[in-house]
């Protein structure tokens, strides 16, 4: 796997070192002086890195394995799991697994359609966080085990379990019949009125920061909500 950026090839080696075969940079002083300004732990690495020209403007980049697939969260977890249900768009796919990451799920897998979940789009588009959880291809509804929560249209400000299968499907298909009739409960996020949609990142961060506990922020009066009307609310055109 090809690693643009500081950031990816940070994130590799913080999270998967034994994958990262290769780091190289353009400039060595510079790349030190960027880790030693943003991640000092990743600085060991870079003093070690190849030499050569590197077109991403970071001046890094690194060739990593692909971790072998870690199939172990379809069947149990501790956090959500979230499940794209035949995404379009190779980078709001990545800003998913980024979103994951950070919010402590357990994994992201992709079901149906025809997008690498390891694609050079969405690898850019998680900042190289598919190395920090398990992210898959090829999960159909039979393939999870525990609670299936599908965000939808529809659906009601319900709880997310901690173990759930957070399903959500594209905005020009919506979700697949096979996904519908496998979930256990519709999600719906509460939306200010006159808000007319969420992409696909941001609406999977809002359903996982709910579920983790934390309180939803009070709402003014002045600030009517309701729940998003469409399967394009939730991802606008941008899945």
């Amino acid at each position: 796997m090809h690693l643009e950026g500081f950031h990816a090839v940070k994130h590799a080696l913080r999270f998967a070192p034994a994958l990262v075969r290769e780091v190289a940079v353009a400039d060595p002083a510079a790349a030190l002086a960027l880790a030693a300004d943003l991640a000092p732990d990743v600085g060991p690495w870079l003093a070690d890195a190849v030499v050569r020209p590197v077109a991403h403007h970071t001046g890094v980049e690194a060739v990593a394995r692909r971790p072998a697939p870690d199939a172990c969260v379809l069947r149990a977890r501790t956090s959500p799991l979230v499940v794209l249900d035949a995404p379009r768009s190779g980078g709001n796919a990545g800003a998913v697994v980024r979103v994951a990451a950070a919010a402590g799920a357990s994994g992201v897998a992709l079901s149906g359609g025809t997008l690498d979940p390891w694609g050079a789009d969405v690898l850019r588009g998680s900042a190289g966080l598919h190395y920090a959880l398990p992210v898959l291809g090829g999960v159909g509804p039979t393939d999870v085990r525990g609670p299936v929560v599908v965000l939808d249209a529809g659906g009601e400000d319900v709880p997310l379990p901690a173990g759930a299968v957070l399903v959500v499907g594209s905005e020009r298909h919506g979700l697949s019949p096979a996904w519908r009739d496998r979930a256990d409960a519709v999600l719906s996020l509460p939306m200010r009125e006159g808000v007319s949609s969420l992409n696909l990142a941001t609406a999977v961060a809002a359903a996982l920061y709910r579920s983790s506990g934390r309180p939803p922020s009070s709402r003014s009066s002045a600030a009517p909500v309701r729940p998003v009307s469409s399967i394009s609310d939730i991802g606008g055109s941008a899945t």
